[in-house]
């Protein structure tokens, strides 16, 4: 059995190295910068109260 041989020019190897960058640059993005990052809860300074049907309410402590 004969295997195809594949000979990369150089526009297949700046694709792939555009490619590469461009995936490596959105991982980046994802991690480490702040702005993409959401609030996903609340600080000790809220009382979250269980309600038996529906979501909890939360109300934020007054500070004394």
């Amino acid at each position: 059995m004969r295997w195809p041989h594949w000979h990369p020019t150089r526009a297949d190897i700046l694709s792939i190295l555009f490619a590469v960058v461009l995936v490596s640059l959105c991982a980046f993005i994802a991690v480490r910068l702040p702005f993409l990052r959401q609030p996903t809860g609340f600080g000790p300074d809220w009382n979250c109260q269980p309600m038996p049907k529906g979501d909890p309410v939360c109300t934020k402590r007054l500070d004394r």
